[in-house]
């Protein structure tokens, strides 16, 4: 009976760490614990994961999925004619499948897919990443070569399952995705094919920066970030640096972070005629966590060339912020819960704000101003399953394209729901 029991713990702990399976069984063989056949038959039994390349360490498999249910209007107060649509559905934003393997010295390789509606855009992938750790001397860090965020936004880079209202603010699309702007393509921040590196300054607890050099293309609705060789024509470069520790307050723990992310596109504005401008930005952060309260305020700033047209390179220099408080309690068996606010305001200067799906007839306006305050709470069952429900108010004036109404003041009304399961 002894040997049962053992024969099938050994066989859960083999196919659960398949990696280690084989030394595992002829330790047991040798100690008398098991037979050689019943070794035999368990390995037999098993599920094997045989790596590529001998040199593998280990392979985590990880993912996860989100279900929303979104409930949205937008009312036109100038022009009652001209109102604008009711919209409710259901979709499967994020559907996400990641492996990581540790291939030995110091390299790794990571490759996330998302088959949610989020990902499609982008061949369905999420990251992909060669990473190398270095640690020599005066420079310690991480480098990595692939598809991935830039340093541009924190919100925006934050996963996408932690994020602490369910969707991204308007001052987070309208920065760091290519889609919401209504002169062309900004293609700055988000996701793109380049070089990273990921580095602490040894010398200082705490100090880290990070540089890159990308490709010009980012993410958004031309799906072309993948393959874009014959449709970039430029480099773009990043860097920020930053400071984070803890402190103890009273016997609390106080954590905090605080930075700045920069970047220069010479070529990243690419206008609804194809002209090209270029853009730089900066955005400072600074975030704070302690006793379940959570603190994330960031503000941006960028220059950008307008070539539309007759604007002749005219600057447009938009800028915008993010305010974020949430605070999380722990109720014992029923999990935790998370109420949450958000206020986000963009002033686009004349680059104007894109919102989709504006009409009934799916054509879109453009603002120059917008600004939205967003309530939710989060209820974390366990911390794999975590259900959302958030409303936002969104306020949107000094219209640039409104079918003619140049005068329109929209208000935005977003009811969404969320669950979520992480493995």
């Amino acid at each position: 009976m002894k040997k049962v029991i053992i024969s099938l713990l050994v066989a859960g702990a083999v196919v659960a760490a398949n990696a280690q399976d084989k030394a595992l069984l002829e330790t047991l063989v040798k100690k008398g614990m098991l037979t050689q056949q019943e070794a035999a038959q368990i390995a037999k039994e098993s599920v094997a994961v045989t790596p590529l390349a001998k040199s593998t360490k280990s392979i985590k498999i990880f993912g996860g999925g989100q279900g929303w249910y979104t409930w949205q209007q937008y009312s036109n107060k100038s022009n009652a004619g001209n109102a604008g649509a009711q919209t409710s559905g259901f979709t499967l934003r994020y559907v996400k499948l990641g492996v990581e393997a540790d291939v030995g010295g110091g390299w790794s390789a990571t490759v996330i897919t998302d088959f949610g509606t989020e990902g499609a855009g982008r061949n369905y992938l999420d990251k992909v990443v060669a990473s190398k750790k270095i640690d020599y001397d005066y420079i310690s860090g991480t480098l990595e070569l692939g598809l991935r965020k830039s340093n541009m936004g924190y919100e925006q880079n934050m996963d996408d399952f932690n994020q602490l209202a369910i969707e991204r603010s308007v001052a987070t699309m309208f920065f760091t995705r290519s889609d919401y702007n209504g002169i062309g393509s900004k293609n700055f921040g988000s996701r793109t094919v380049g070089v990273f590196w990921d580095g602490d300054i040894i010398q200082v607890d705490g100090l880290y920066y990070s540089l890159a050099v990308t490709s010009e293309v980012t993410e958004g609705i031309g799906g072309g970030l993948i393959n874009n060789v014959g449709d970039s024509s430029s480099l773009s470069f990043y860097a920020a640096m930053g400071y984070k520790n803890v402190a103890d307050i009273k016997g609390e723990t106080l954590a905090y972070d605080f930075g700045i992310n920069f970047g220069y596109a010479p070529q990243g504005m690419i206008a609804t005629n194809n002209a090209r401008g270029s853009i730089w930005g900066i955005n400072p952060y600074a975030t704070m966590n302690w006793r379940g309260l959570t603190l994330i305020g960031e503000f941006f700033l960028q220059q950008v060339e307008d070539y539309l047209d007759y604007n002749n390179g005219s600057c447009r220099t938009p800028l915008g912020a993010n305010f974020t408080a949430a605070y999380k309690v722990d109720m014992g068996e029923w999990g935790a819960l998370e109420p949450v606010f958000r206020a986000s305001y963009v002033n686009a200067n004349g680059a104007h704000i894109r919102y989709e799906a504006t009409y009934a007839d799916g054509s879109f306006a453009t603002f120059n101003q917008a600004a939205t305050l967003y309530f939710g709470v989060n209820w974390y069952a366990t911390e794999a399953v975590k259900t959302s429900i958030g409303y936002e108010f969104g306020y949107f004036d000094n219209a640039d394209r409104c079918q003619g109404d140049e005068d329109s003041r929209f208000y935005g009304n977003t009811v969404r729901a969320q669950v979520q399961v992480l493995f």
